[in-house]
């Protein structure tokens, strides 16, 4: 009992108080409280940098998606520009030029005001420069008229009705003082016609033994083709860029069942059996001249051994536009673009190519060891400014601004080297030279250290620029290598100007079927460009070669190739002696020779008169 009492009391006397026991209380839960706030602390900081991660991703992805529409905007514009825009890398028309958009009506829109065109052109600098194949715009010159009819055949009429001005002014009272020239234009339209050629069949001897005289074709034995019909087919389908089936519809009008798949086996055969000759000797030609141009366009052949769609290319490789050779234009079909083709072409070449920025020139020069010379284009060099700055808004700016820009101040001194090359076309290469060193030297100078002042790693300037400016640094020795001959042209447009022609023709034509039709196309453009170059008549051209070939086919010495070329001597006379030639329907008092007035003494008297009634 006692223990138990004992027991009692234990448990009802207080427990006496520890002063460590809370703080130990409170330090437990203060480091439990510590260590969930650090798990806590380490999840929110686990959470925000996945967040931040996040955001960066998001705002990586919005940037490149920004980017990825800019340029899919620039392309967009570009093309549209391509399309519906002006055709011009003239400065004072991209200021001024609206963004090019399709055009639903014709009616709404507004005529063009270009009355301060020129004082545009001066303002912001724009060039001048209108190379060959250029057109240049203003004020008719005097006598150009005459320039334009003086490389047609010229047929000379006197108009003089005696009698009428005998009536008017009395009989020997009036005389030619002069005459006045009244110059019109005359058209010939086409005839097409069915020559039928008789060879006579002779009876020899008393047993009468007949004998047929052999009959030779002009051009395919057993064939109706003629020099004259299948010279016109080509010059529709190559210089004209008319296809074979509109050319089945226009015989077809005259009358005349011509199928495009006979006139297709014919340009053909004669592309290969008389122009390819011709063809070779114009490279040997080209290949003699130390300065090239050289460049490349797409073309579609549809039964080329590889999957369909894929592009095959038609390269061109000409003289120089400031050569004094006679100019030579070669056309080369190739199934890639590879470099394989210019190591073929300029095996055994030595000299200057102008080209564009495409790498495999490049390769070849190294290559080549320095046999082959690359030559830059400044013409390329100003499209991409051009690019720049036509996707720039200039709807909110004055002049003063615009002329601010990068942009317009690059072409202001390209437009300054164009305007100070351009007069120095007419000298000879050693003068251009000289000229070059004194005068434009120095401003290319300036233009390439006013471009190497650009930061191109600036966030804020646009790609097109960074590209513009990054093109002209990173081409700088090709592009001031025409300083250093006078045979070397700024640009390489001579070589744009004559694939254009092909562009044409490639999108009337739209592809070729086979391999052999690319290469007549290229061998036929070869010939019609070249003629062109020389100022030949095409028409003519093609019927020369085609008339004097199949007597010379199996033998061509040099000699006789010589007098196929576009320039020869035998070929200028037979284009002046068949150009000149064609009907002239005469008109009532209309005379060939120039006629006098009658004289008093040539008249009838009254009575020679009442003799001739009686």
């Amino acid at each position: 009992m006692y223990h138990s009492t004992l027991k009692s009391k234990k448990q009802c006397a207080p427990t006496p108080k520890n002063p460590y026991t809370n703080i130990k209380k409170e330090a437990a839960d203060n480091e439990i409280y510590r260590i969930e706030n650090t798990k806590a602390l380490a999840a929110m900081s686990k959470d925000y940098n996945a967040a931040v991660g996040e955001v960066m991703a998001l705002r990586k992805e919005v940037g490149e998606l920004k980017a990825a529409l800019d340029h899919t905007t620039q392309v967009s514009q570009l093309r549209a520009n391509d399309i519906f825009g002006r055709g011009t890398e003239k400065l004072s028309d991209i200021i001024d030029a609206e963004p090019a958009r399709e055009e639903t009506d014709e009616a709404d829109e507004e005529p063009e005001n270009t009355s301060n065109a020129a004082d545009a052109s001066q303002k912001h600098g724009g060039q001048k420069h209108g190379g060959k194949g250029t057109r240049n715009k203003g004020k008719k010159k005097a006598g150009k008229r005459g320039d334009d009819f003086s490389r047609l055949p010229r047929k000379d009429v006197y108009r003089l009705d005696a009698e009428a001005l005998d009536k008017k002014y009395g009989k020997g009272n009036w005389r030619i003082a002069f005459w006045h020239v009244h110059p019109s234009l005359q058209e010939i339209p086409s005839s097409t016609y069915a020559l039928y050629t008789h060879t006579p069949v002779i009876s020899v001897g008393l047993e009468h033994s007949l004998v047929t005289i052999p009959y030779e074709a002009p051009l395919w034995q057993r064939s109706f083709a003629s020099p004259s019909i299948v010279a016109w087919i080509l010059y529709l389908k190559y210089f004209l860029s008319v296809p074979l089936y509109r050319q089945e519809l226009m015989f077809a009008a005259l009358g005349l069942s011509l199928s495009r798949q006979t006139m297709c086996i014919w340009v053909l055969h004669f592309a290969s059996v008389f122009f390819e000759p011709v063809c070779s000797f114009l490279l040997v030609k080209l290949l003699a001249v130390p300065y090239h141009q050289c460049d490349e366009t797409t073309f579609l052949v549809n039964k080329d051994g590889r999957p369909a769609g894929r592009k095959s290319y038609m390269w061109v490789h000409t003289t120089s536009e400031l050569s004094e050779e006679n100019p030579v234009i070669m056309f080369c079909y190739e199934p890639t673009r590879e470099t394989e083709h210019l190591r073929k072409f300029y095996k055994d070449f030595e000299g200057y190519i102008s080209c564009d920025a495409y790498c495999s020139y490049r390769v070849l020069s190294k290559e080549k060891e320095g046999a082959v010379i690359i030559c830059g284009c400044m013409m390329h060099m100003r499209r991409r400014f051009v690019e720049s700055l036509s996707l720039v808004d200039k709807s909110g700016m004055d002049d003063e601004a615009v002329a601010q820009l990068p942009e317009t101040k690059a072409l202001i001194l390209i437009g300054k080297i164009y305007d100070a090359d351009e007069p120095l076309k007419a000298l000879t290469a050693d003068e251009r030279k000289i000229r070059r060193e004194q005068e434009v030297k120095p401003l290319v100078e300036e233009y390439f250290n006013y471009i190497e002042s650009f930061d191109t790693s600036d966030p804020m300037m646009g790609e097109r620029l960074k590209d513009a400016i990054n093109y002209s640094i990173n081409q700088k020795e090709y592009l001031s290598r025409f300083l250093s001959d006078g045979h070397i042209p700024a640009d390489n447009g001579f070589a744009e100007r004559c694939i254009r022609p092909f562009s044409v023709f490639r999108s009337n034509v739209m592809f070729c079927d086979s391999v052999s039709g690319a290469r007549a196309t290229a061998t036929m453009f070869s010939i019609v460009e070249t003629a062109r170059a020389n100022d030949a008549n095409v028409y003519w051209y093609l019927r020369y070669i085609l008339e004097k070939m199949p007597h010379e086919v199996k033998s061509l010495e040099d000699s006789f190739l010589e007098t196929m070329m576009p320039w020869s001597e035998e070929y200028r006379e037979y284009e002046k002696r068949h150009s000149s030639q064609g009907p002239l329907e005469l008109g009532a008092n209309e005379f060939l020779e120039q006629p006098r007035a009658p004289r008093k003494k040539e008249m009838p008297t009254d009575g020679d008169k009442s003799e001739k009634v009686a």
